[in-house]
């Protein structure tokens, strides 16, 4: 319905239509049950729009139906607290729905998990609203018959009032920039950027953190991964204990090989007040790279300018890096985040400023970590600054559910144009169901220690699972790119 409405009022938006559906399925707020005209319960289809009364769910751990907040629909909402709410949801067809979720949440963001049939499926952010408001899903998939849809408490206290499944709208196509965004960038980053682009959507590369994890996992599965993963942690400061050619060997290595370097950067503190990147434990104040005659900016600078030195080693190499600085930054728990969301463009800006005009390094591939949060837009720094869309998820102990509903939502709020790759993970997800449910990850990377090696997250059996699917892409399957 959804697209026959689409196709033949054109003008009209997603919301719209939307409205239109519920004024001709007549679902209202008022919590009766959901009942065929024969008296029979009443079985949804994917064309039809169902409503689910949260007082009507079951609720966990101190979960409660409360009437104090005005606006609610049916006999009352759920007040979270440290609880969680399950409803029971049936469906006459499996496949693809949309799902939107009325909360209530006055004073700040709040984050909760859904499972949907017990598989962890997203991290939800809901914003602030001083009003009922409703979080919207493009994408979930559930069985034919019951299935069951919980919120669980993360960083909770949140009412709910109901639930509503209705017709999957239409999903944002994949329209991935042809070019990277330094424009006279090396000829291997070229060709490094056009197998991911190639690769995209049809099988998945394999990363691993670090070299020891790389030859964990290839001891334990005669494989190794195609991507290893770096970082510049602690090459701002002189320690006697850091073998500072770590990197650009590995590097070197990992590439004659035919394997695919990404680096991060962990950021010490720029002022060496501490050797911290926390928020909790420094209190850099990231806002002074507005005051270029700041202590703070030109600390900033110095450290950007000693990372610069390995990086050109690398381009004098003609090693092509998947370069992945500023990570998590939405989080605000590191403090390039610590300050909001402008002054970590600005640094973005300059950082990329800094390194690509100014130091001449065009063997760099942008990566910039996102969350899905509705608020994701304004802490990107822009097309013009970045080639890929990375995202860290750690879902939980054994935890190998597909993520296509973060993956599905930073898609829509990116438009499609930039790749998308799972850059850190805790349990990798099942290869089956990526694929099943469409979070296709340009590559996938579990952090290492226990979430590599611990069979809570991963573990031996599970990654010679992995390292053995057909889809997936290990490092004696890459072309040569140099």
């Amino acid at each position: 319905m959804y697209r026959l409405l689409k196709k033949r009022i054109p003008f009209l938006n997603k919301c719209c239509i939307i409205g239109l559906l519920l004024s001709l399925y007549s679902f209202t707020a008022c919590g009766e049950n959901n009942e065929s005209e024969d008296g029979g319960e009443f079985i949804p289809g994917v064309s039809d729009i169902v409503r689910y009364e949260a007082e009507e769910a079951t609720l966990l751990n101190g979960a409660a139906i409360e009437k104090n907040i005005s606006g609610f629909s049916g006999s009352g909402y759920v007040n979270q607290k440290d609880g969680d709410i399950s409803f029971t949801v049936t469906v006459a067809e499996a496949g693809a729905y949309s799902m939107n979720i009325s909360y209530f949440n006055e004073n700040q963001r709040k984050e909760n998990d859904l499972y949907i049939n017990n598989a962890k499926v997203a991290n939800l952010t809901f914003e602030p609203a001083g009003k009922w408001n409703i979080f919207s899903l493009n994408k979930v998939i559930l069985n034919k018959g019951s299935n069951t849809i919980t919120i669980k408490k993360n960083w909770g206290w949140t009412y709910y009032d109901y639930i509503e499944i209705l017709p999957q709208g239409e999903e944002t196509p994949f329209d991935i920039a042809p070019n990277l965004v330094t424009n006279n960038a090396s000829p291997q980053a070229i060709k490094l950027y056009d197998f991911l682009k190639d690769n995209f959507g049809k099988k998945i590369i394999s990363g691993s953190m670090e070299l020891k994890e790389a030859d964990w996992i290839f001891g334990q599965t005669g494989k190794q991964t195609a991507l290893i993963g770096l970082d510049f942690m602690n090459y701002t400061r002189n320690w006697n204990w850091v073998d500072y050619t770590e990197v650009v060997n590995t590097s070197n290595s990992w590439w004659s090989n035919n394997g695919i370097v990404t680096i991060m950067w962990h950021w010490r503190d720029p002022s060496l007040t501490t050797d911290e990147f926390y928020t909790e434990k420094t209190a850099f104040d990231v806002s002074k790279i507005n005051n270029p005659d700041s202590e703070e900016y030109k600390a900033m600078i110095r450290d950007i300018d000693i990372v610069a030195g390995y990086l050109k080693q690398l381009k004098d190499a003609n090693i092509p890096v998947l370069w992945r600085p500023l990570h998590e930054a939405s989080g605000e728990w590191f403090w390039w985040g610590a300050k909001g969301a402008e002054p970590c463009k600005k640094i973005w800006m300059l950082l990329y400023d800094r390194l690509t005009n100014y130091h001449g390094l065009n063997n760099l591939i942008w990566i910039w970590t996102s969350d899905s949060a509705n608020d994701a837009l304004e802490w990107y720094p822009g097309d013009n600054y970045v080639d890929i869309i990375g995202m860290d998820i750690y879902p939980g102990e054994n935890q190998h559910g597909s993520q296509y509903i973060s993956f599905n939502k930073v898609k829509e709020l990116f438009g499609g144009k930039k790749l998308i790759a799972l850059t850190e993970c805790g349990s990798t997800p099942e290869i089956e169901k990526m694929f099943e449910y469409g979070d296709t990850w340009s590559w996938f990377m579990p952090w290492g220690g226990e979430y590599t090696r611990s069979d809570k997250h991963n573990g031996a059996n599970y990654l010679r699972k992995i390292m053995q699917n057909s889809n997936v892409v290990t490092r004696d399957q890459m072309p040569d790119l140099k």
